[in-house]
């Protein structure tokens, strides 16, 4: 039991760290390209940010070991590709947005993400309602997240 929580646990920490490496890479962008764009007046302040994306992150680590640990349950094995493909596509869409200005693109991006998400929710819901639950924050995140997206391609 205690290798269980061990492993949730470093889980967890791999996520954070991946976390921190993204903020890093946001906030070298940040000034003065994205402090200058015009944004949704329901943009909100970089506080909220940097407290969601930590709290997502546990919450994606531990959804990310329970579909990893049963991934040799054939009913598990779609959730799963779903997942890894929409988190490595997570992790690509910082640069995308916040390294190369492909605002428009990283719109298109994080709907594909949106879409991966749900059907990660919908084919873990048998085999694992926990990481279906666990997964519906992000979601709302990610559709928060890509309507802010839309307004800064719209509005410049």
């Amino acid at each position: 039991m205690t290798r269980h929580w061990l492993t949730i646990l470093g889980w967890i920490i791999v996520f954070q760290l991946i976390g921190a490496f993204l903020g890093l890479i946001t906030q070298t962008n940040m000034h003065p390209w994205y402090d200058n764009l015009a944004k949704s007046s329901l943009n909100p302040p970089a506080l909220v940010f940097t407290t969601a994306w930590p709290i997502l992150y546990v919450l994606l680590a531990i959804s990310g070991y329970l579909l990893w640990r049963d991934r040799t349950n054939p009913g598990v094995k779609p959730a799963l590709y779903c997942y890894t493909i929409q988190m490595g596509m997570n992790w690509a869409w910082t640069s995308l947005f916040f390294q190369f200005h492909w605002v428009l693109f990283s719109f298109i991006w994080i709907s594909i993400i949106i879409f991966l998400t749900l059907a990660t929710i919908l084919l873990s819901n048998r085999p694992h309602k926990t990481v279906s639950a666990m997964l519906i924050p992000y979601l709302l995140w990610l559709i928060f997240a890509s309507y802010l997206n839309f307004s800064i391609w719209y509005l410049n």
